[in-house]
């Protein structure tokens, strides 16, 4: 892992002020919890209380208004015992959370996540299932996905969902649906403003992250297992990383289908 980013949206369609001292004030964050940051060089690498070294840096893309910090791993960190990202991510994912009047907290991507949405178009951007949960009313009542298959539990349950094109325009109307409806493996509505109570993104309403159709070879087969008229997919997004909970959205040429792959832990 040779870094990791951090993407969170700016309040103010007037963000100059804001991008000449936003890393000044991370730094400054990080700082007060014991972190090494001399003298607020640019240069320099911010040094970790367990020793690790770490580079910040920020991009802006100034026509969403979204602003990245990629946090290099300098210490070469790796994941172990189900920890997933070193404490410097969690804390810079705080700063955006706590100064929530100037931020919206969106998402953390691995290298690999950002290097393949750097390569593949994403169809629908977690800023699109923000904007469409803020708007949506309570009235509204999605179309219902059908069910494939609902998975016999055993410790771990696998559940399969599909909605034809023909009532499911986009790839995010699906989503949507299934936001709605899937709830453990049961479709029963529960409407969506519990996903939009929080002054940042939640991360179960959609990662949104490409995929390359070999990285999913078994799930493929196991669709095609029990929808055997079906071809290979168009696309395929994770829309769910939970190490418990890893939600897969397929696109095919004449429906959606999702998979959905849980534990009760």
């Amino acid at each position: 892992m040779k870094y990791w980013r951090i993407n969170s949206l700016c309040k103010f369609t007037s963000h100059e002020w804001l991008k000449s001292k936003v890393l000044d004030e991370i730094k400054m964050y990080l700082w007060k919890r014991e972190y090494l940051c001399p003298d607020f060089d640019r240069h320099q690498s911010i040094k970790s209380p367990d020793k690790r070294t770490y580079r910040i840096r920020k991009v802006w893309n100034a026509e969403g208004n979204i602003f990245s910090v990629f946090v290099e791993n300098e210490s070469n960190w790796e994941s172990s015992h189900g920890v997933s990202e070193p404490q410097i991510i969690t804390l810079i994912q705080d700063f955006f959370k706590v100064n929530n009047g100037q931020w919206y907290y969106l998402e953390t991507l691995t290298e690999n996540e950002d290097s393949k949405i750097s390569k593949s178009v994403r169809q629908i951007e977690p800023i699109q299932i923000k904007d469409f949960l803020d708007t949506f009313s309570s009235e509204l009542v999605p179309p219902k996905p059908q069910i494939i298959e609902i998975g016999k539990y055993e410790y771990q349950e696998t559940d399969m969902y599909y909605g034809l094109k023909t009532q499911f325009k986009t790839i995010l109307d699906f989503w949507i649906s299934c936001l709605y409806w899937v709830n453990c493996g049961e479709l029963e509505g529960e409407g969506l403003t519990y996903l939009s109570y929080f002054n940042s993104y939640d991360l179960a309403s959609g990662s949104c992250i490409p995929m390359n159709l070999n990285e999913i070879d078994e799930i493929i087969k196991e669709i095609k297992s029990k929808t055997n008229t079906l071809n290979n997919p168009v696309s395929v997004y994770l829309m769910r990383k939970d190490w418990n909970d890893k939600v897969y959205v397929l696109e095919y040429e004449d429906r959606f289908v999702m998979h959905n792959w849980h534990t009760a832990e």
